[in-house]
């Protein structure tokens, strides 16, 4: 598992890309909750994208408690990240645990900035 950080003016957003099971997602999750403990402390925070875009899961059995960490990083923020890159078969899983709607599904990062809203024409 890999995972990077990519600060733009308004927003920080977390890659986490490659394999994640029962023992790296804990991991995927200190990197996410270290993020926003920093930018909690910045003068002006921003933003968080999380991008799980090129994030495999490898078997069930982590899924479940990745799910329960994230749910738990929504709780202890009041700005809670938004989600991009997720695939479809993984937001049916967190929304099956999701029943106070904390999670905000985005299909990109400039669209999760944007809090899902579309560019204005000029």
């Amino acid at each position: 598992m890999k995972a990077r950080i990519k600060n733009n003016q308004d927003s920080i957003i977390l890659y986490i890309d490659g394999k994640v099971d029962y023992e790296t997602q804990d991991d995927v999750c200190v990197f996410i909750n270290k993020t926003l403990a920093k930018n909690r402390k910045d003068e002006t925070p921003k933003r968080v994208v999380v991008n799980l875009q090129n994030l495999e899961f490898v078997g069930s059995t982590g899924i479940t408690q990745f799910v329960q960490n994230l749910k738990a990083i929504h709780t202890e923020n009041h700005s809670a990240p938004k989600y991009c890159g997720v695939r479809s078969e993984f937001q049916k899983i967190i929304k099956a645990f999701d029943a106070e709607n904390e999670f905000e599904f985005f299909d990109d990062e400039a669209l999760s900035r944007r809090n899902g809203k579309p560019l204005p024409i000029c």
